[in-house]
């Protein structure tokens, strides 16, 4: 029955790490767009000025 403690632990604590990494991950992608969008925009608006 130690050994499933164990195991149960092990499996709770990286699934923990797993949605984290994950959340970094989608996080990290929306503000590439995010950013990507923002520059666009303002390489569109000094063009428009030029």
């Amino acid at each position: 029955m130690d050994g499933y403690k164990q195991s149960k632990t092990a499996r709770y604590t990286l699934s923990v790490v797993y949605l984290l990494v994950l959340a970094f991950l989608v996080v990290g992608t929306l503000l590439s767009e995010q950013n990507k969008l923002e520059a666009a925009s303002q390489q569109e608006k000094l063009s428009v000025i030029k």
